[in-house]
């Protein structure tokens, strides 16, 4: 627990965590059971660490000092995307050729039998997939039960439009519901607000599901104080401040490994990409920062996906308006590139655009778009209401779309 967290505890241990069981058959609607190398810090694995673990029978040691030294390259990104490098002893041609297959294996996207696929698939016949609340009713109808294990999500949307809140609500419910599990959340702009946490669990969680019939009464038939719940609950929210793409891949890993925890960890936010990976670059069409942006999303996929500890996975991410002389109405010249569609079908006064490209949602399961909704119903009607809309879903239709308000920050509920 971090120590923003820990200043909302006492002195006094925590008490055990208490579990949720509800009182009535009447349950709440939740879940369903490398110069070029020097300026990029952010680059993703460092070799020193990945080569031991593709090759862990062959000395690396030599080589990769030179390549350190030499040429300042010491990530895998870096090595792919390097200029031609000069012949050394200490690196043979056929030692460079070697290195760099082995990277391009390891970041290429794997392929897949389809014999294997049809296994799968057989096998998870019957099956239904673990699922977690939205937070949002409808929204879980929609999403077939909620978010899923071993699925990234994205939240994406301009600035103020609740994507925080959102996520908060989805792992804080999360916690409270299952006494078992424990999530991570990997703070990359320092905005983290446990008193927010608190106050969502004290004042709108707790007391909405005890209005549902729920109880998390002790073996005495003693119920807690909801404050000393929240607490309880927060303790199992690991928050890590995070800012370069290679440490948030050690954090999750670590969390994911960790076994001085007696809960699972099922659930990651990364709060926000853009920070982490530079959005900014990307959105300049950087093809360094896009191979960084493709290589972590990859890991933190095969991370999500892990036959042992599947995660859900949500990131954050920015939608940015488009540029007023790309929406306008006049013919563009010849020489011009088209512009992408635009991100939402809602008629939108201002287009958004994703400040990680265009291509960046094929590189999720599920994204969500969140637009607040003054520039669609006006600034009474669309006070403190959010538009969210399903913009892709690997596994069901997109394009549907859910009301909700947000107060003071902390009461987020849906709206008919």
């Amino acid at each position: 627990m971090s120590l923003l967290m820990k200043s909302l505890a006492s002195s006094a241990p925590p008490p055990p965590p208490p579990r949720f069981s509800p009182r009535t058959a009447s349950t709440p609607p939740c879940e369903t059971a490398p110069s070029h190398a020097r300026s990029h810090s952010r680059a993703m694995t460092a070799l020193a660490k990945l080569l031991p673990l593709l090759a862990p029978d062959d000395d690396w040691s030599l080589a990769l000092d030179h390549l350190a030294s030499a040429h300042g390259i010491t990530t895998d990104v870096e090595l792919l995307f390097s200029p031609p490098l000069p012949p050394h002893q200490l690196l043979p041609p056929a030692t460079l050729d070697r290195l760099q297959s082995l990277v391009w294996g390891y970041l290429s996207a794997p392929s897949t039998s389809g014999t294997y696929l049809l296994e799968q698939s057989r096998s998870r016949k019957g099956k239904q997939p673990q699922r977690y609340s939205t937070s949002l009713e409808d929204l879980d109808v929609l999403l077939d039960g909620g978010f899923s294990a071993g699925e990234v999500v994205e939240l994406c949307g301009p600035r103020r439009s609740g994507r925080t809140v959102l996520a908060l609500f989805v792992v804080l419910l999360h916690l409270l519901l299952h006494a078992d599990k424990r999530a991570a959340w990997l703070d990359t702009t320092g905005s983290f607000d446990p008193h927010r946490c608190l106050a969502i669990l004290r004042d709108v969680l707790i007391p909405r599901l005890h209005a549902l019939g729920g109880s998390f009464a002790s073996e005495d038939g003693k119920e807690p104080a909801a404050e000393e719940l929240a607490i309880a609950v927060l303790d199992r929210l690991a928050v890590s401040r995070v800012t370069k793409s290679g440490d948030a891949l050690d954090t999750l890993t670590a969390e994911a490994g960790s076994r001085e925890k007696s809960e699972t960890l099922s659930m990651v936010v990364v709060d926000t990409l853009d920070t982490l990976v530079g959005g900014d670059a990307l959105s300049n069409e950087s093809a360094q920062e896009n191979a960084n942006l493709v290589a972590f999303m990859r890991r933190l996929s095969t991370l999500a996906r892990s036959v042992h500890l599947p995660l859900t996975v949500f990131v954050i991410t920015s939608a940015i308006p488009v540029a007023a002389s790309t929406t306008s109405r006049a013919p563009a010249p010849a020489a011009v590139t088209a512009q992408p569609p635009p991100l939402s079908s809602l008629p939108l006064p201002q287009p958004l655009k994703p400040s990680l490209g265009p291509t960046f949602a094929y590189l999720v399961d599920l994204s969500l778009l969140l637009t607040p909704a003054e520039p669609l119903f006006g600034p009474v009607d669309g006070k403190d209401r959010t538009v969210l809309e399903v913009t892709r879903n690997a596994r069901g239709d997109k394009g549907a779309t859910v009301v909700f308000k947000l107060e003071r920050g902390v009461n987020l509920e849906q709206l008919e």
